[in-house]
This record gives structure tokens, sequence and C-alpha cells, in this order.
């Protein structure tokens, strides 16, 4: 018996001939919500002894079509059951089984396919969204902070006027005689814009000046 994940429940199993080679190999296939798998069976004798071996494990959103074929003559020849999928690979593989009610599974798994297919677009899509809010805060993260804060408010047409114009901080009063004293300009620390004495902070990217 396959080890199923935690969340994954068994629907069917039968067992069945795997039509391999022309011929058939004898084993036990299993439908759970997520996968189809069969597991070949073991060998016993006299010398030794071979356990089962998973040859066949399949996602359900990689089936793309289920079939089964049943002969005139059901008593004497064998109904086939197959499906159809993607691989690793991306190319469409099919395989085929001998089994009492094909029927059954190709209800099942077309039910349980569309279930799965659609799960997992969900996810991938869930998946895309979060990859790129990663990518924008990895964005911010890397971006210049020298003007994280600034907000320019007012209408339209104040939007060219730095902030920083109208600040009585950016002016040093004189208590004495209200006078301004004489402006030394010099360049910014932090991004060499050129400023003056009277100014407390930088006008183009905020630095403190004083």
């Amino acid at each position: 018996m396959p080890i199923y994940e935690n969340d994954e429940h068994e629907y069917l199993n039968a067992k069945v001939k795997k039509l391999e080679n022309n011929s058939f190999v004898n084993g036990v296939l299993f439908l759970t919500e997520k996968r189809i798998i069969f597991e070949k069976n073991g060998k016993r004798t006299l010398i030794r002894a071979s356990p089962a071996v998973t040859e066949v494990n399949v996602y359900l959103y990689n089936v793309e079509n289920s079939t089964f074929a049943m002969p005139k003559f059901p008593l004497f020849t064998k109904k086939i059951f197959s499906f159809e999928y993607y691989d690793d690979n991306n190319k469409l593989q099919r395989i085929d089984f001998a089994m009492k009610d094909p029927k059954t599974w190709v209800t099942q798994i077309t039910r349980l396919a569309s279930l799965a297919k659609k799960e997992e677009a969900t996810k991938n899509e869930k998946e895309k969204i979060e990859e790129k809010r990663r990518e924008i805060e990895m964005a911010k993260a890397r971006a210049p902070k020298a003007n994280i804060g600034m907000a320019i408010f007012g209408d339209n047409k104040n939007k060219n006027k730095n902030p920083y114009d109208n600040l009585k901080e950016n002016i040093i009063d004189d208590n004495t005689n209200g006078n301004f004293p004489a402006k030394n300009t010099f360049n910014c620390p932090n991004c060499g814009f050129e400023v003056d004495n009277t100014m407390m902070y930088c006008p183009n990217c905020g630095y403190k000046l004083k």
C-alpha cells in the first residue's frame, strides 16, 4: 500500500493488470483526490522475496483524459481502462489497465481531476502574487531612504514647490535686531546639493544641516 500525504484520502483501489510491452503486469491501482498510483505486486519464492514496487505515481492535475473500453463479450475478454497524462517533460503519455469496473474509475477520475486542476491553478496564482509582493518589498528595501517621509500637499499650482521653502526652521532668526545673517553657501554633506548657512534642512534631500 502506498504512503499517502497527511491531507490525502483514498477513494478507490482495485486489482488490475497493467499493459506493458504486449504483456500484463499484476498489481493494485489506487485513486486518491490527488494521485493515481499503481503498485506492482511483489514476488515470493522458496529462495527469496521481492516487495511491491510503485510504478505509476501521477498527480491528477496532470491527467488530460481517461477512457474505458467494454468488449461485446465481457465474460471472455478484459475491460480496458486508460488514462493520459503529462509527464515531467510535458509530453503526453498513456497507460492501459485491465480491470473489472473501468467505468467507475473514469467517472471518479474525471471529477477529481477537474477539482485538482482548479486547486493547482489557484495555488499557482497565489504563488505568483506572493512572489510579486516579495519583489516589491525587496525593491523598497533597496531604494534610497533619504526622501522617505517627504510629502507635497496642496493644489496643482504648488505641486512643483519644494516643501522646505516655507519652513521657519530653514531660517535662523536674529532675536537681537531682526536681521538675517549673511548667507554662506556650501554643499549638503548627504547629497551635494548647494545650500547656505540659513537653512536647517537640505531642500533637496531633507538632511538636517544644523
